[in-house]
């Protein structure tokens, strides 16, 4: 049986500033590796049923 999913922490102050650039940072220069991932999964097909 899976264990149950815990709740994601809520960032507050520096941390969240700083997840908030590095966001922004990331949506206008992403990085090449991310790019990789993000073809490399779109090529991948799935099946529902």
């Amino acid at each position: 049986m899976a264990k149950p999913i815990r709740a994601t922490p809520t960032l507050k102050g520096n941390e969240a500033i700083s997840f908030i650039r590095d966001i922004l940072k990331e949506q206008k220069r992403p990085s090449k590796v991310r790019i990789k991932l993000i073809s490399e999964a779109s090529k991948i097909k799935f099946n529902y049923h």
